[in-house]
Parts: C-alpha cells; structure tokens; sequence
C-alpha cells in the first residue's frame, strides 16, 4: 500500500473540523419551531444517536488511528475489505448529493447580503454558485489536510459559532429587557404539537405530541442533524498522538454541537413567536426578524456573509474527509488503481474530481428546474428535514 504523507493535525483542528461537519445552523428555524419540545427532540437525538457515535468513534479512532483510513479501516477489521469499502462508498456518495443542497444554503445567505433575497429562488443563479463554490472548496481541498483544517476551522468558528453566539446574546438581551418569552406564550393558532388548551387557554406542552408515523419522521430528521461525528477520524493517523488526541477531540466537538443546536433553536423560539418562525426563506429570515426587533437590521447581511462562508466551510469539512476513505480502498485494491492517484500533499486528486464532475452534473438541476424549492427537494438526501406542516 503506498504512503499517505504525513501532517500534524491539531486537537483544536480536528475539534473544529469534526464541528464544522455536523453542525449547520440552517436547523434552528425547524427546531425552534418545536417550542419547548425541542429540549426532548435534542435530548433524544443526543443521548440515543449522537452519544453513542461519538463514544464508537472515538473508541475505534484511537484503537486504529495510527493505521488511518477510518471508517473504511474499522469496518475491513471486523468484515473484511469488501464490505469496508460499502462502507465508505455509502458515506461518500451522500455526500456527493447533499453537496448542491448546502450549498444552495449559502447561495440564499449571499443573496441577501447584497439585498436581493429574491435570488435565492433564482435557479441559474443558485446552481452557478453551487458550481462555483464546489470547484473552489476542491481546489482548496487539494493544498492538502493543513489548507482543508485551515479554512474549515475559520469558517466553523467565524460562520457558525459567531452567528450561533450572536443570536444567543441577543436572547438574553430580550429576556434581560423584560420582553416575553414567545415559546412560553403559545396562542389558540400554534400546532397541537407544540400547545395544548386547558381551561379555554393554549399552554405549552413540554413533551412532544406524537399523532401519526410523520411525527417519527420528524425524530429521524431531527437525528440527521447530528451525523457525521466520525467522518474526519481518516485523519485521526495525521495527529500527534491520536489514541490520545482523537477521543478528545470527538468529546469536545460533542459538547459543542449539542450546545450550539440546544441554546441556538432556544435562543429563537426566545424572540419569535411560531407563527414568525418561516421555515422556506429559513435562518436568514430569522436573523433578519430578530434584528429587526433590536433595530439593527443593518447587520442582517453582515451575519449572512458569514452564514455563508460557514456553509463553505462545512462543505470542506466533507470534500476531503469520506473521499480520503475511498484513496485507501484503491491504495488497497479494492476499485481501480488510477483513483489511488495523489499529488506532492498526498491528496486523491482523481477522487476528487469525479467528486467534482458528479457535483457540477447534480447542480446543474438547479438551472432546469423552474421552482428552486423543487429542485433543492429532489436533492435533499432521505429523510430530509420533515416538519410537522407536512
């Protein structure tokens, strides 16, 4: 097997990169729109999918970190090459189609920094700068795992920390300022999920209302919110001391992610009532309302730049991680030796341009389809995020 070059990926690196992978802010809008309930929907999500990745991954990441690969390598272990490559090949290719979708998020928050939101529903435009953006996040990706740590961990900490912090100080703010708590005010018109009516008055319920099988959708959207925790352990043998460093850096990037998702989705239900919570025109909408009642509208766009430059981010933080995987199954045999290629960084060029080509192909949907909605859809990787107006 050839030799992947070795580079020094930091604790805070990984932590940054693990984060960056699983955490999009685009979720709060759906969570918030849960009310109290969310505090359940997280707390399961956590305790019976989210504890249980980290804690397997941070296990087989230091058990097999110094011989690297990842996924691929851990599942080769237990069943053999072949089924480590269905493995890694299931991780990557949904990926490869949650890409436009995404990116498309980060279309929409640059369209309304230049204060045309309009575009957002605009399909040329859209799917331009999905291309765009992918071609210039794989050009990145292939100066190698410092350059892909680099831009992930500032988009991370700039696009969806910042963003996140922001608007959980504007909640204490408005809290502090003796406004009402909208998610503890339900009114007549909320779903019965999130309120219930005792005494001719809507009260919040604090337990969700499960009805029908849509509702256990919902759980399993809620649930892909917090995937992708194991994807960047095929750098785990690019660290110092993986046994050591790996397992921390998975418990760190947990406790962020479970905080950014609870006090984010909490701190808008906090300002906007649910009825004000818009889940097509999503987090930039709720950024906008809730500037709008501090009047500071101004940094609406400022905010969405950085939402936008997060979304990149977290696009980087898969380009390089499930298509490092798939270079280990060619170094190995186990698909054609020609994708085995790296250049002087040891990056799998030849990956990645497939992966490029396939993404150029997927967003190009986005041009002939008239509605934008439809197309981001048919993109959307299964279950999706399914909310209870569906």
């Amino acid at each position: 097997m050839a030799l992947i070059k070795k580079a020094v990926v930091s604790t805070f690196s990984m932590v940054m990169m693990t984060g960056a992978a699983v955490v999009s802010l685009r979720g709060l809008p759906m969570m918030a729109k849960e009310q109290l309930t969310l505090f359940v929907y997280v707390a399961f999500a956590t305790f019976i999918f989210l504890v249980p990745a980290a804690l397997v991954a941070a296990e087989l990441g230091s058990a097999f970190g110094e011989k690297g690969g990842g996924v691929y390598t851990w599942v080769k272990e237990a069943f053999g090459a072949r089924w480590g490559f269905v493995a890694i090949w299931l991780q990557w290719i949904q990926n490869v189609v949650w890409y436009p979708t995404v990116l498309a998020f980060s279309a929409a928050a640059v369209a309304y920094v230049v204060g045309r939101p309009a575009l957002a529903n605009n399909g040329p435009y859209v799917g331009a700068f999905c291309i765009a953006a992918f071609w210039a996040s794989t050009w990145i990706s292939s100066r190698g795992v410092d350059a892909i740590a680099k831009v992930t961990s500032w988009g991370f900490l700039v696009g969806t920390v910042l963003p996140g912090v922001v608007i959980m100080v504007l909640a204490v703010i408005w809290i502090y300022q003796g406004n009402p708590i909208a998610m503890l005010h339900p009114t007549v018109t909320d779903p019965t999920s999130v309120m219930s009516m005792a005494g001719g008055h809507a009260h919040p319920r604090y337990f969700p209302f499960i009805a029908d099988i849509g509702d256990i959708a919902f759980l399993a959207g809620v649930i892909l919110l917090f995937a992708g925790v194991e994807v960047h352990a095929v750098h785990a043998n690019e660290m110092a001391n993986p046994k050591k460093q790996f397992p921390a850096a998975i418990l760190m990037a947990s406790v962020i992610i479970i905080l950014l998702f609870t006090l984010g989705s909490f701190a808008v239900a906090t300002v906007l009532p649910n009825e004000q919570i818009n889940l097509q025109e999503g987090l930039m909408k709720a950024f906008q309302q809730i500037f709008d009642r501090f009047g500071i509208g101004w940094a609406t766009p400022l905010v969405c730049l950085l939402l936008a430059f997060g979304g990149i981010g977290g696009v980087m933080a898969w380009i390089g991680g499930p298509s490092r995987g798939l270079l280990w199954t060619a170094q190995e045999g186990e698909i054609p030796p020609f994708l085995a290629k790296t250049n002087k960084q040891g990056v799998q060029v030849n990956i990645l341009i497939i992966q490029g080509v396939i993404v150029t192909l997927l967003a190009g949907t986005y041009f002939v389809m008239q509605d934008v909605s439809v197309a981001f859809f048919l993109l959307s990787p299964p279950p999706g995020l399914p909310t209870r107006e569906e």
